[in-house]
Order: structure tokens, then sequence, then C-alpha cells
């Protein structure tokens, strides 16, 4: 299965301890023991220090080879939109083989005894020379600087016999007593594999802060890399709110979880606010001058990602054959796990209080003016699937179509059951179906099982919409009631060649019972 990959794009914007203890860098720990069985894979990661501060990062592999006595090892080579990540591996070298041969600039072939137990070992060097900044957009290739680093796991880690689903162990060694180091993968679950050790996060420097915070039973590790525009503890407190509120969504509170929060470098009239997704954390990086507002969406987003498509369905798998699904179906869906988690991001925090009415009109005017003035609205799916990583508003797409389809099944669902249902029963349903599945890894993808969930909720086939909407393009307007009687759908036709565009206003709800309950009303609460 390909590694999860997501992202929210950066807006261009010309701008980019009560229960909490702020504790010490987390020490050293222990190296991790060997995975168990003989195919399994234990990676250790370390910094290198030199006079001058950090140069690099050290990846040690430990693995048994293949019973044929050659075996494939696969680089780091793409995530995201970066491409060629092995350029910023040197220095390999493998105990136990007789040669190492390439086969492109992606592969090593290792030669050696049937199977030899193999240490690879190589260096991780960054692909920037100087801090970060928002100039630099998003960054998903390797960042070291001589006080800190920051890098995915798709950037650091190779992958022996070219196969995720191998038996993983993870260590963080060999660091000074003051440097701190940060991972989703510190709380790996006794049967982690290859891809999850790949799909992960990692900061570390002496500078790090950290924050530790238990909700429900699960503990939170939020650490943060330098200074912003507001108080670090601001940062936690809205993180932990929005994260209780999405467990009690889910009705799931009780899995640890890694937020990392990192700077980019002020650029006079620019600002980058980014975050990516990994199945048991998320990363945010923005300019260190942002505000933080835009930050509450940021995380809800990346935190709902936590299950959607993961728990839902998750991400396009293969044949029966164990064939690998084309990475291209990866985008296909983006209409839904982007677009739908765009949805419940709003909504969602209205519905926890972090949101005002008028600031859910505000971003829900935002996104439909955007969509009417997008120049790819009405580009079929496919052009997403081709362009996404490389056409910013191709990229942008699934976000504004996404939100919109989901707005109008929604009532189309509660219009059907009377108001018995809406897309959380949906939501809900695959989520327990997928955890009843006797074969996830066999189940439809989040994507393709949404319509048939939503049938069998009461809600009428969405073929018809999904080709008209999703597949083809078409524009989308909304009813004007689609949130109810309090928040009205306005259309105003272009003139002079301009589009139609939509925007939200609130009816009447003056006093703060009519406002408590329109938000219940429109957030579904």
């Amino acid at each position: 299965m390909h590694p999860l990959r997501r992202m929210l794009p950066s807006p261009t914007l010309v701008l980019t301890c009560g229960v909490l203890a702020c504790a010490r860098p987390a020490p050293t720990p222990a190296a991790a023991p060997e995975p168990a069985g003989p195919t399994g894979v234990a990676y250790r990661l370390s910094p290198i220090v030199a006079t001058g501060g950090l140069t690099g990062l050290s990846v040690e592999l430990r693995f048994t080879g293949d019973p044929s006595g050659r075996t494939r090892v696969h680089l780091p080579e793409e995530w995201a939109s970066e491409r060629e990540l092995w350029r910023h591996v040197e220095a390999i070298e493998v105990d136990g083989a007789r040669a190492v041969t390439e086969d492109g600039p992606a592969v090593r072939v290792v030669d050696a005894d049937p199977n030899a137990d193999l240490v690879m070992r190589y260096r991780v060097v960054s692909a920037y020379d100087h801090e970060p900044s928002a100039a630099d957009g998003q960054p998903f290739a390797p960042i070291v600087r001589p006080t800190w680093f920051y890098a995915f796991g798709e950037a650091l880690f190779a992958e022996p016999h070219e196969d995720p689903d191998r038996p993983a162990s993870f260590a963080w060694v060999g660091a000074p007593s003051d440097f701190g180091f940060a991972s989703d993968l510190e709380h790996l679950p006794a049967h982690a594999v290859v891809g999850d050790v790949r799909n992960s996060i990692v900061l570390g420097g002496p500078a790090i802060a950290h924050f530790h915070e238990t909700i429900g039973d699960a503990p939170i590790h939020v650490a943060i890399h330098g200074g912003f525009g507001f108080e670090h503890r601001t940062f936690v407190d809205m993180a932990r709110t929005i994260l209780t509120a999405e467990r009690d969504f889910w009705g799931e509170h009780g899995e640890p979880f890694t937020i990392v929060l990192a700077p980019l470098r002020a650029e006079p009239g620019r600002s980058s606010l980014g975050g990516t997704g990994r199945s048991d954390g998320f990363t945010i990086m923005m300019s260190d001058d942002a505000p933080i507002d835009p930050v509450r969406h940021l995380i809800a987003h990346e935190y709902f990602h936590t299950w959607n498509p993961e728990r839902l369905g998750g991400m396009p798998v293969g044949d029966a054959e164990g064939q690998d699904a084309p990475p291209e179906l990866e985008m296909s869906g983006k209409w839904f796990t982007e677009g739908f988690t765009e949805f419940y991001t709003w909504r969602l925090l209205l519905r926890a209080g972090l949101y005002t009415l008028e600031d859910f009109v505000a971003v829900w005017n935002r996104a439909l003016l955007e969509y009417a003035n997008s120049p790819v609205k009405n580009e079929p799916n496919a052009r997403i699937v081709a362009d996404y990583w490389t056409v910013p508003d191709v990229g942008q797409l699934p976000y504004r179509r996404g939100p919109l389809f989901a707005a109008l099944v929604d009532q189309q669902l509660r219009t059907a059951t009377a108001g018995a249902r809406d897309l959380d029963d949906v939501l809900h349903a695959m989520q327990a179906s997928l955890r009843a599945a006797p074969d996830r890894a066999r189940a439809p993808d989040a994507a393709t099982a949404f319509p048939a969930a939503y049938v069998a909720a009461g809600g009428p086939d969405l073929g018809p919409l999904v080709l008209r909407y999703i597949e083809r393009g078409e524009t989308i307007e909304l009813p004007a009631d689609v949130f109810g009687g309090c928040i009205r759908v306005v259309t105003m036709p272009g003139a002079s060649g301009r589009p139609t565009v939509q925007r939200l206003e609130i009816v009447g709800a003056t006093t703060p019972a009519e406002r408590a309950s329109c938000a219940t009303t429109v957030s579904g609460g």
C-alpha cells in the first residue's frame, strides 16, 4: 500500500502550564529491540553533530537479506511535491554485503549470502543551505540546520525488499543529553510495519519546547521549535480543545498523538501556513509572523485526517494478487478525503464553539468566492488526478469542490430521511463498517465506499451527482436553504463576464438563544 499523503495547500496571503506542563527535552530512549521475526527491519536515527553544530542525520537499518542473496533496497525518492530525495542521501554502506550496486539512483541492490544479517548505514543531509522561509513554500525535503532538524519519514528511511508491510521498530539513539527529539515514532505500536515508520515526522534540537497532555486515557505530545506571534501555550490549548472535540465526534479517545510545529522565516509581503497529517500525528509549518487564528482551521483539518480516509476505508488498494494501486488513484478521491475534511473542519469548529456564526459564514464565503473565481472550476476529476501536486489551482480544487458537494448531499439525506439522519451518520457507519471488516486491507477505499454507505443511511443514489459534479466538474450551486433557515445562501449573478458568486448570510439569530439554536442546526450538533 502506498503511504498516505496529505497536505493542506499553503495560502498565498499578503500579511504566510495549568494541566499542561512545559517539560525538559525528552531523554534519549534505549535502543529498540530487534523486530519480531526474521523478516523485520530495525530503524535507528541519530544526529550528526560537529564543531559548527548539526550537519546531518545518521540512519541505520538492520534487516535480513533475501533468500536469493540479492536484496533490493529503495532509497527515499518521492514525497508530496518533492522528487529525487535520494540526492540528500550520502555515504551508503552495508555491513554483511559482498557488493552494493545501483539499479537507478533510487535503488541499491545488496549482494550477500542468502538470508544474511545486514546493516545499512547512510547519512541524510539538508535540502536547504539556509533557514527555510515563507518564500520556500511548504518544505517536504529534509531540513538540517546547525541547531535543529525537521523531516518526513518518506525523506529519511529506506525500504528493504521494497515491502512496506514488513514488521519494523524504531529508536532515536546517540544524541547529547540536551538534544530534544519529538516524533510520532516514539509511540509506534508493537505490530508496526515499515510503512508506519515511513509515514512519520521527526523534529529535533536543543531548543525544542515540549508539552505533554492527556486526553481521555491517551498521551498527547506537542513539540514546538522557534518563536511565533503567539504564546506556545495558546497553541497547545487550542490544539487540546480541537482534539477533544474531534475525538468526541468519532467516539475514540484512547490513542497517543504527536503534534509538531516548526517555523518558516518571515518574508515581507508573504506568508505560508501548511500542515501534513500523519496516521498518528500531524505537523504544521508556518511563517513565524503569521497570526494564530488560521491555525484553528489547520489543526482541525489535519486531525480529521486521522479518520478520513484511514478509518473510513483508507486510500485505494491494489488487486487480489497484491499489486499496489497506482499512486494516481489516491488523487481521484481527493474530493472526499480533502473536500469532506474541509466541510467537517468548519462544521466541528462551529460545534465546538471555536467558530462563531460569523466565523463560519466568513470561511464559507471565502471558499465560495475562491470556487467561483477558480480558473479550473469546471475541470474534470481527471485533471486533479494528473496535476494535483504540480498546478496550485488544480491542487486547491478538491478543497473547494468537495465541501460544496458535501453540503449538497447532506441536505438531500436530511430531506430523504425527514431529518432523522445526516452526513454524520454516514461517516459513523463507514467507521463501524471498516472496524468490523474481516479483511480491512481489502475493504473499499473511503471515496469508493461513501456512495453505498450514503444509500444505506437512507439517501438517494449518488451516481448521477458524482458523475455530474465530481467526474465532469459541472458548477455546483447550493440551494438557498442548504444550511437551514437561519443561514441562507444568496446567489449573486455576475455582471460584465464575471462569474456568479454565492455567499452565506445570517438571517435573524440575534438573541443568545437564537444564535445557540442556529449554531446547533447549522453544525448538525
